[in-house]
């Protein structure tokens, strides 16, 4: 075989595995029920908080539901299920086992997995996000700031589900990155874990201050830095779930 043919059938084959990756993601019922139960959330609490009508009591008050960026954050922890059951759903019925045996060489079939949830969660990603912010933006802001302000809801909701990702491949199931993602910021709010320096560091705080709605001025940053800290998180838990499939996984 010429080095030219070999080229093109390693080519091919690249391209049949990222196809078999993204078949497996989309196929899933998870990904559909959780896209759609995100545009639903997004766009009606978008709609809801535009009318400024509804007000939440507080300890400073009643706030508007605009000014209440983990509430209008909610709805992304449905959206990394997407991430999540695309990779911790490999590791039932002994379905990874068999992935590995077609596919043995692991960086190949990593990167293919990782391109293949970003080519599903991008779209969907601004596809779950414009319409209720854009609910939330018209009539209020202009249009550079509107596409400033769309561009940081969709890196939030790209970065978090590679982090669910990694996390999943990590602990080996669907369970735990939801539940620890979710988890460190109800103990923010709950008061449990009160340690700013450490608080605004978390992937759901740079989240929050990325958006320009952080849930204490202490936890605040600037969005240039909440969106590299939220890419670092983003790069870790890809390399975590990367070194677990090459080094743990049989």
């Amino acid at each position: 075989m010429t080095a030219e043919a070999t080229t093109a059938v390693a080519t091919l084959r690249r391209r049949d595995l990222f196809a078999a990756e993204a078949t497996k993601i989309v196929t899933h019922p998870v990904t559909w029920l959780a896209i759609a139960a995100t545009l639903v959330l997004n766009t009606g609490l978008g709609a809801a908080a535009a009318t400024d009508a509804i007000r939440i009591g507080t300890g400073g008050g009643a706030v508007a539901l605009s000014d209440l960026g983990g509430v209008l954050m909610a709805p992304v922890y449905v959206f990394v299920l997407v991430a999540v059951f695309a990779a911790g759903s490999e590791y039932h019925n002994g379905q990874l086992r068999v992935t590995l045996t077609a596919v043995p060489d692991r960086l190949r079939l990593y990167a293919a997995k990782l391109a293949a949830l970003l080519a599903v969660t991008v779209p969907a990603a601004v596809a779950v996000v414009t319409p209720g912010r854009l609910a939330l933006l018209l009539g209020e802001t202009s249009e550079p700031d509107i596409a400033v302000e769309l561009l940081r809801w969709y890196a939030v909701y790209i970065v978090l589900p590679v982090i669910g990702f990694g996390l999943a491949i990590v602990t080996r199931t669907v369970v735990a990155p939801p539940a620890l993602l979710v988890l460190a910021p109800v103990l923010v709010a709950t008061g449990v874990f009160q340690v700013p320096e450490v608080i605004r560091l978390l992937p759901h705080e740079a989240s929050l201050s990325l958006v320009g709605t952080p849930a204490y001025s202490v936890t605040e940053l600037h969005p240039g830095a909440a969106a590299a800290i939220l890419v670092g998180w983003g790069i870790l838990a890809a390399a975590a779930g990367g070194y677990c499939l090459f080094r743990r996984d049989a």
